[in-house]
């Protein structure tokens, strides 16, 4: 299934069958291997590529040229992932890993890691792909690789979205995008418009309602954008993945508009179609399960309940016919569970339900995210066929009612006849006082409609400015980004760091801030007043003021600390919020922690206001008081903030936030907030791994402490958070 971001670059850069003339007539060589790896890399055919690399492998041992031989076990790899045999791919990649590792060469071991894990994931061995990735990544990051560092944010999207984690999912997506956009890598923008289609697709399903279609239609655009794209450069495996989601999109919609359903309905159709055609002229299977899903699902909206059946048999027979294919079962369970449900079998559909239950408590065990889901999923659904059950008796009984009732008609008529005479005598008295009223009520209701168009013409004006207004606030998040350090000036200044930035809404007050100046790096880490719009042009400002103070101050000058810069900051702040000595009206500012690192004396100078700092040494957190005193208006404004001079020691770990992350409130009945000495703890029982590592833990608990255990729902966010890391080496 995620066999499409490994396939060839360059699937028509040359004519395969014109090398493969040439290779035959060469001699037993280099020259000769080299052309029937380029036939590997560029052939479009599964069965080719595996034939050839087989050739590749066994000629590459006879002449001892193990480079080659790696080459033939990645190409082997591939061709096993598009068959579904996902053992006999990662057997042959584990080969490849081994040689390129024991020959040092980076670059192909990191490739080998990144398409390992992605076997691994396709298997829902999560746990172990993430170590794969993250690895890979590691290697890429070191030989500065950014088109391959994109594609393993692709992966980490994908990885994400199987643990229904969209957020984090969407996160890789987009950075992947700013990679790809920035390098002109029109192949990966393609893939990542795909990924941010599937996750909007998989949040429709996950919080399905009839308001939703606007998710729906969010994630069909993407999906048709990744298809022209990845059909414009004759990518096969990119059209390959977007194919099945737009049949599947095609399917819901049809379901929630129902005045369109038949035209949404033919164009769920051409998309599998097409998908099925270019799947059987390639021989790629990777992407037919998740075709013939969407055909079936097409097939039971149609009422088409026998040809589905059918297809649900041949599908379960292809998939079970390849080495390790029952494995991909699970996939087909939501189906058999709906396609029994429609037909009446509702024994059948409960036990495929309890299939489905077992095989993602399974899951669950190895990656410890769907226990919830799954509870929710069996109560659900066994209430649904009770509330079923309960409705049959129910049709029944009004049946046996009807029948009574019926019986009684007839005396109930003559009775009713006398009635009906009287009432008439009445009625006619009535007409003419009648229809006085009602002429006065339609007069009424004119008014009411007209009311009513106007209102209706309000809300769309409302609904426009709105869009508007919304747009433009989500381009000032990319100006706020832009602003503050990306991961990879990150990493260039501070070689070990890691970074948690959760805006609470689109735009954040929070910032943080990164400079190196010859042998001091700068680090700094802010909570501004408010949050949204307000808070972001203050931050904003204080990242212009803190570029400026670099600017014009000279670092080296022993008079230079981290207190005088924020005492100067203090200054610049009040000066430009017109802050007056007399007036504390105003209350805007920031709280913010400064550290200033000299790389010569690995001297740390930090000082705050109202933000501390946390040192992690040797199993020990030590945390270091900042002044209270903000930066802005103040009663003592001439009393200078501390200056704190810590000996840096290798190993040390520093941490900084803001209290967005320990007033973040529970989903409890009697909320509780995350406290610092939560976070403090949750430090010290990560203190051992990587930040890499630390940041999707820490990311992992703070949303877990969001989510109600109840509903599976993430309470809102409380306000903007921000959390940094930097360790020293």
């Amino acid at each position: 299934m995620l066999a499409f971001l490994s396939l060839p670059v360059s699937l028509f850069a040359q004519n395969p069958d014109s090398l493969l003339q040439v290779a035959r007539g060469l001699p037993d060589g280099t020259d000769k291997l080299s052309l029937i790896n380029q036939v590997c890399r560029v052939h479009v055919n599964v069965d080719t590529v595996e034939k050839y690399a087989q050739y590749q492998k066994q000629l590459a041992h006879k002449l001892q040229l193990i480079d080659y031989e790696a080459l033939a076990y990645d190409h082997l790899s591939w061709a096993s992932h598009c068959k579904l045999d996902f053992v006999e791919a990662m057997n042959h990649r584990m080969a490849a890993i081994q040689i390129w590792d024991s020959l040092g060469r980076e670059r192909d071991l990191a490739f080998s890691y990144m398409n390992y894990a992605t076997t691994l994931m396709s298997i829902k061995s999560y746990i172990l792909a993430d170590e794969y990735y993250q690895k890979s990544y590691e290697l890429f990051s070191r030989l500065s690789d950014s088109a391959l560092m994109g594609r393993v944010y692709q992966y980490m999207g994908i990885l994400n979205i199987g643990n229904m984690a969209y957020d984090n999912a969407s996160e890789y997506y987009r950075r992947a995008l700013e990679i790809d956009e920035k390098i002109g890598n029109r192949r990966g923008v393609a893939y990542d418009y795909s990924g941010l289609g599937h996750v909007a697709l998989e949040q429709f399903h996950h919080h399905h309602n009839d308001t939703n279609i606007n998710i729906l239609r969010e994630s069909k655009w993407l999906m048709i954008q990744s298809f022209r794209l990845a059909d414009s450069i004759n990518d096969i495996s990119g059209q390959l993945y977007s194919l099945p989601k737009l049949s599947e999109i095609y399917n819901c919609e049809s379901k929630l508009d129902v005045r369109n359903s038949s035209r949404l309905l033919d164009s769920s159709l051409y998309y599998y179609q097409l998908g099925i055609k270019i799947s059987e002229d390639y021989g790629y299977d990777f992407a037919y399960i998740d075709l013939q899903i969407g055909y079936i699902n097409y097939l039971m909206i149609k009422k088409k309940y026998a040809k589905a059946g059918d297809v649900i048999k041949q599908t379960i027979d292809k998939i079970t016919s390849v080495p390790d294919g029952e494995s991909n079962l699970p996939m087909l369970y939501q189906v058999l569970i709906d396609y029994n449900k429609a037909i009446g079998n509702y024994a059948e559909a409960f036990k495929y339900a309890d299939y489905k239950y077992n095989d993602l408590l399974t899951e669950n065990s190895k990656n410890n995210q769907y226990k919830l889901t799954q509870t929710k999923f069996v109560t659900e659904y066994a209430a649904k066929i009770k509330k079923r059950e309960m409705a049959e008796r129910e049709r029944e009984l009004t049946h046996q009612i009807k029948e009574a009732s019926q019986r009684r008609i007839i005396v109930t008529f003559i009775v009713a006849f006398m009635l009906v005479s009287v009432m008439a005598m009445l009625f006619l008295g009535s007409t003419i006082k009648r229809k006085r009223m009602n002429a006065v009520l339609d007069a009424k209701n004119q008014q009411l409609a007209t009311a009513q168009q106007n209102l209706l013409k309000q809300n769309i004006m409302i609904n426009q400015v709105n869009r508007k207004i919304t747009s433009s606030i989500r381009y000032a998040r990319h100006i706020q980004d832009v602003a503050m350090p990306s991961s990879d000036v990150m990493n260039s200044i501070f070689s070990d760091s890691m970074v948690i930035f959760r805006p609470r809404d689109i735009v954040s007050g929070d910032f943080y801030w990164a400079t190196q100046i010859g042998r001091y790096k700068a680090l700094a880490v802010a909570d501004c007043t408010g949050h949204g719009v307000p808070g972001a042009l203050l931050s904003i400002l204080g990242i212009s003021m803190l570029n400026d103070l670099v600017a014009m101050t000279n670092m080296h000058s022993p008079e230079i600390t981290a207190a005088k810069l924020l005492n100067e900051m203090r200054t610049k702040v009040r000066r430009s919020l017109r802050q007056k000595s007399d007036d504390y009206t105003n209350q805007d500012g920031m709280d913010i922690a400064i550290c200033i690192y000299d790389t010569q004396l690995s001297c740390l100078q930090y000082a705050g206001a109202f933000r501390p700092l946390l040192l992690l040494r040797k199993g020990e957190l030590i945390q270091y008081e900042a002044d209270r005193m903000p930066i802005g208006a103040y009663l003592q404004l001439n009393k200078p903030f501390t200056n704190n001079i810590i000996d840096i020691e290798p190993g040390d770990t520093i941490y900084l936030y803001t209290d967005g992350i320990t007033d973040q409130f529970d989903a409890s009945e009697n909320p509780t907030k995350f406290n610092a000495p939560r976070l403090r703890n949750m430090i010290l029982a990560n203190q051992h791994q990587p930040l890499s590592q630390q940041r999707i833990i820490f990311e992992r608990t703070f949303d877990e402490w969001r989510t109600s255990k109840e509903t599976g729902e993430m309470v809102h966010q409380t306000d903007d958070m921000l959390f940094v890391g930097v360790r020293f080496s």
